[in-house]
């Protein structure tokens, strides 16, 4: 005589409903019966029901484990069962990066920004167009070409028409203007010259792609003055000529 069929589920660690879910939809096989009516279950019974349940806790759905062969007539698990096992190992595997990359991602995230509070000492912030203009374009440029504005712009060049470029205000004459043109001209081109790839930086594919260019003017426009777009558009025409 074997196991009823709470005592079955005791021994999986289910439940009742669960072993009888199991039996509707096909999943588990009904056993036959005893002298007394009741269901008679074996061991090859608990190993299937074994194999199901870990299958559902492992993240296999219902619908695919009804389709399988768990077990052979012996009750060893069959290749099915253990091809399914090493499918769910391996997307369990890419999980883990994800989840890893992820908290990688909130750890430089908040070191970051408790390194900035730390520098600051709770006093405001400086504005940083510079940085805040970064921001936007590691949306819309691809990978390769952001690595490379994010490394000119940690070895910039130092130059002291950069430092004028950052402290020019409105005050600043037409003359004065476009003598920091010609200077910050000579000192693209020899950036350019390093690193060409700059010179038409790759755009990224996603949706940004298309509002790449008027992202970056809505930016320009909001993070500089207007005696600073005006130079910047002295450069353009230089560059250009």
């Amino acid at each position: 005589m074997g196991w009823s069929t709470q005592q079955l589920a005791d021994l999986a660690g289910t439940t009742l409903r669960a072993v009888r879910h199991y039996h509707e939809i096909g999943l588990l096989p009904e056993p036959p019966r005893g002298a007394n009516g009741y269901k008679d279950y074996g061991v090859r019974h608990l190993t299937q029901l074994l194999h199901i349940r870990r299958l559902v806790d492992f993240g296999a759905p219902l619908s695919e484990i009804r389709t399988m062969s768990l077990v052979d007539h012996a009750g060893a698990a069959t290749s099915e069962y253990l091809d399914t096992l090493r499918r769910l190992d391996h997307e369990a595997h890419r999980a883990m990066q994800r989840l890893e990359g992820i908290r990688d991602g909130i750890r430089k995230e908040l070191d970051a920004h408790e390194a900035a509070a730390r520098a600051g000492h709770g006093a405001p912030h400086p504005p940083n167009p510079d940085g805040d203009f970064m921001v936007v374009l590691s949306r819309v440029l691809r990978a390769d070409a952001l690595d490379t504005w994010n490394r000119l712009l940690d070895h910039a060049p130092e130059d002291a028409a950069l430092s004028e470029f950052s402290d020019l205000d409105e005050s600043s004459t037409p003359v004065t203007r476009s003598d920091l043109a010609v200077q910050l001209a000579s000192v693209i081109q020899r950036i350019y010259v390093e690193h060409p790839e700059l010179i038409a930086p790759a755009l990224a594919s996603g949706r940004q792609r298309p509002i790449a260019g008027e992202a970056i003017g809505v930016a320009l426009r909001e993070l500089y003055s207007p005696a600073q777009l005006d130079v910047l558009a002295r450069v353009s025409t230089l560059l250009k000529e």
